[in-house]
């Protein structure tokens, strides 16, 4: 029999601290697997190895489009194309996540191949797990590369591919078969899990987040409702206390009571170097490593800055440059960032302006205790928001992101998280919002705001929505609560909204920029990569250029 030209890396999980190290094997024929003791399990953990190649540009290609990063300059790194939308058809990015996420595919199906289910617990608990990862792997393809479910189950996604033959050259699917395949897996996987694994291993209530999001994404809420009520009524996860809500990214995930998924990395193997090349290294500079030329939006920081209490701030690091110096900093009309200095007295901040004259900054109480403070320059009134001096790059003000750095001490080390339990509570809201349960999503959402810290007065009631549907505020606190997890793009798009990045950026320096995006537009979706397309002769269709 020949042999598949696979690579396995077995992960040995150490007794005293559950962490996962990596130790190269050789490629093996079926007969090999089946022959050597433990050679299915190692087959099992090197394909959860694989997800550690796989999940960085699996967050570049879904976080970097959405509208909660600032890139402060242009790079040659084809992750800019991905964040400003000008799509390439030899984008190395997609097409290492494509290459990547079927080897996975491939190695899943290697595993299934060997175990008949019913056979016993153990083989059981391994068959479903890979089911897991499959859905896994299927669920971002699709969504990456295919159309919203609710703009056309008809419309083309990814091959589906269920065997370990690398020959087969399978014609894409569509998005309504992909989700199909997704949910027969996963729920197959739901019926056999046997083992409460740690939550960097696949599980049943892992599967279930998933079907959650998947019905979520179908728009079959009702379900969603079922699935999000299973894993939140499974007793097996907490919200993570308000105190500890900034050391989010410092836990290791299997330390972390509302995990429910994530992809483990190890401390001082993984990153040596502390990560100079690794997700959190865009987004900041921590203890002398990383680019840091990534930044928390202008939005997303007026909205997480509404409350002074909102812990959610906590992740977001401004650069201060002079701690004795406050100034309000605001946006002008070309999309750049201006300020002014500006004295506290009481609640309020004076500053001189053009003329000389002192003036007031202007404030609207945010009905907490608080307040938020306008300046009306150039004919407008502009949102301000007051900080020390802080340092910039290009203009661009550095609000370093740290919710993807410093786990275990170490600068850049993160464990990415695929499912937790604040998103089952907003899975379950957004469902209920579009049933029309408007009491019960808005329950869910306000159970978010209060681990955030934001105080009553800032909670949600049918009688103070004001202009807000249930759903707007759902979705708002979507963003707030799950930024930099990969959701933010896919929210706005497969709900019809339209991607509104009017903030500074290096989004906008193309001569076809796009500082707002329909949810209808072709460039939602990424193009099938060219190397792709050639390999498979032609049997792979391109998407809409």
């Amino acid at each position: 029999m020949k042999k598949l030209a696979i690579y396995i890396a077995s992960l040995a999980v150490l007794t005293t601290s559950c962490d996962l190290k990596k130790t190269p094997f050789d490629s093996l024929t079926k007969e090999e697997i089946n022959n050597i003791e433990g050679g299915i399990e190692t087959l099992n953990l090197g394909n959860y190895h694989n997800l550690k190649g796989w999940v960085e540009n699996w967050h570049r290609l879904t976080e970097y489009p959405g509208d909660n990063v600032s890139l402060s300059g242009t790079t040659t790194d084809n992750f800019f194309y991905s964040y400003n939308y000008q799509r390439l058809v030899n984008n190395s990015r997609a097409n290492s996540l494509w290459n990547l996420s079927y080897k996975i595919i491939v190695g899943t199906n290697i595993v299934l191949e060997q175990i008949k289910p019913g056979e016993s617990d153990k083989t059981d608990q391994i068959y479903a797990e890979n089911l897991y990862i499959r859905s896994l792997m299927y669920f971002y393809l699709t969504n990456i590369f295919g159309k919203p479910y609710n703009q056309g189950a008809s419309n083309l996604a990814v091959p589906i591919k269920l065997t370990s033959d690398i020959k087969e050259n399978n014609p894409r699917s569509t998005v309504g078969e992909v989700y199909a395949q997704i949910e027969k897996d996963l729920l197959q996987a739901e019926a056999l899990f046997k083992e409460d694994k740690k939550s960097i291993f696949a599980t049943r209530e892992a599967a279930q987040a998933l079907l959650a999001r998947l019905y979520l994404y179908k728009e079959d809420n009702a379900k969603a409702v079922i699935y999000a009520d299973k894993v939140e009524k499974s007793g097996k996860f907490s919200l993570l206390p308000t105190a500890d809500y900034k050391d989010f990214a410092v836990k290791t995930p299997e330390n972390n009571p509302e995990t429910i998924f994530s992809i483990k990395f190890v401390k001082d193997v993984d990153y040596k170097d502390n990560g100079w090349y690794t997700i959190g290294s865009m987004y900041a500079n921590v203890q002398g490593s990383g680019w840091g030329e990534m930044y928390a939006s202008r939005s997303y920081l007026e909205a997480v800055r509404k409350y002074p209490q909102d812990v959610r701030y906590s992740l977001i690091k401004p650069v201060v440059l002079d701690s004795k110096v406050w100034k309000a900093y605001y946006v002008n009309d070309n999309l750049k960032y201006e300020n002014v200095t500006v004295t506290k007295v009481g609640d309020d901040y004076e500053y001189v302006d053009t003329d000389k004259s002192t003036k007031k900054l202007e404030k609207v109480s945010n009905g907490a205790g608080a307040y938020q403070y306008y300046i009306t320059t150039a004919g407008k009134k502009r949102t301000v928001l007051i900080d020390n001096l802080l340092d910039d790059r290009n203009g661009y003000l550095k609000y370093y992101i740290l919710k993807c750095s410093g786990q275990e001490g170490q600068a850049h080390l993160w464990s990415p998280t695929i499912s937790r339990l604040s998103e089952i509570y907003l899975i379950r809201a957004e469902a209920n919002a579009k049933l029309g349960k408007t009491q019960a999503a808005l329950e869910d959402v306000n159970i978010i705001r209060k681990r955030a810290g934001i105080p009553t007065a800032g909670l949600y009631t049918a009688a103070n929505l004001g202009s807000k549907s249930a759903l707007d505020v759902v979705l708002e606190e979507r963003q707030l609560e799950l930024a930099w997890e990969g959701h933010r793009k896919f929210d706005i798009f497969r709900n019809g909204r339209t991607l509104d990045r009017t903030y500074p950026g290096t989004h906008y320096v193309n001569a076809n920029s796009f500082l707002k995006v329909e949810a209808n537009s072709k460039i939602i979706i990424d193009l099938i990569p060219e190397q792709q397309i050639l390999l498979s002769n032609g049997v792979l269709v391109q998407n809409e250029l």
